[in-house]
């Protein structure tokens, strides 16, 4: 870690913030844990945070709960904290990850009840939802508040417990502070027992495969959460064949739909299978929603 030479420990503190975090702050030094956003997580996340103190030898800590990055800072780089300073630091900084955690866990109860709510107060999907038939998938297992899709989120105990909410436009949005990971979209009345289960990334994707092979199919919801989902429903299922169908983006770096797929397979000792693209120039094609509708204009 690098300090700059100003004598202002404030300065210098703030420099190291920076530094560590990539975030801009105005340290108070009254020596308790003030929390501030990571600028490369959502906004208002307040996901990192510091400590700092100035009585005798300036010292504070910073922190990333996002990232799990964690370090200590001193005016005088040569001086090691001592057992008191340390204790308190750290004292002050599980007070303050244990109010994070009741946080969440609230936010994730208030989630649940409106995700139940709007549930239970609306309408079947139909099948003319421009979301719908752009992507020419049915309107099975969704249901529909004015214009918007409702996609159910729940446990493999098939508790609800968050909705995603699709536009006409296709922009998608979760219920704030709604659980997310391990959590899944179920194409099907019920998680089979034994035989084959095909778990997708994206709701399109489910749908597709799920019509194709007329069997029941998950969707993760998004590519970081498959290896949760696969691991959940392993857990649950443990008679179940589990095929992890990757999302090709082979126009990514990387390509982290397949990645992410091929994680969360090893893991549960799944099979993995990806779409193969149709290899035209202009095509965009990577998921098998894709493919299955290339080159086909919707009627």
């Amino acid at each position: 870690m690098t300090y700059c030479t100003q004598s202002d420990p404030l300065r210098l503190f703030a420099d190291a913030v920076y530094q560590n975090t990539g975030a801009v702050v105005d340290p108070v030094p009254d020596g308790n844990l003030h929390r501030f956003s990571d600028p490369e997580g959502k906004r208002n996340n307040l996901a990192c945070w510091y400590v700092l103190h100035l009585d005798g030898h300036p010292a504070g800590a910073i922190g990333n709960w996002r990232t799990g990055y964690q370090c200590t800072w001193r005016q005088d780089s040569r001086r090691q904290l001592d057992p008191a300073e340390r204790a308190r630091i750290e004292g002050l900084v599980q007070a303050a990850r244990a109010q994070r955690e009741r946080e969440r866990i609230e936010a994730h109860h208030k989630a649940a009840e409106r995700a139940c709510a709007l549930w239970r107060d609306v309408r079947p999907a139909t099948a003319d939802h421009p979301y719908l038939v752009s992507k020419r998938i049915p309107a099975l297992c969704l249901r529909q508040c004015g214009d918007v899709l409702l996609v159910p989120l729940r446990t493999v105990a098939g508790e609800l417990v968050n909705i995603q909410r699709i536009h006409p436009d296709g922009s998608k949005r979760f219920l704030k502070g709604g659980r997310i990971t391990g959590t899944f979209a179920l194409f099907g009345r019920e998680l089979p027992e034994v035989g084959e289960l095909y778990i997708a990334e994206g709701w399109a994707t489910a749908a597709t495969i799920a019509s194709t092979l007329r069997q029941p199919v998950v969707a993760a919801m998004n590519a970081g959460n498959l290896r949760a989902v696969a691991q959940a429903v392993r857990e649950a299922r443990p008679r179940l064949a589990l095929v992890v169908a990757a999302d090709n983006d082979h126009r990514t770096p990387g390509n982290p739909g397949i990645t992410k797929a091929a994680e969360a397979a090893r893991l549960v000792q799944g099979a993995l299978t990806w779409p193969t693209t149709c290899r035209e120039p202009d095509c965009s094609c990577s998921d098998y929603n894709d493919t299955a509708n290339c080159g086909r204009a919707p009627q």
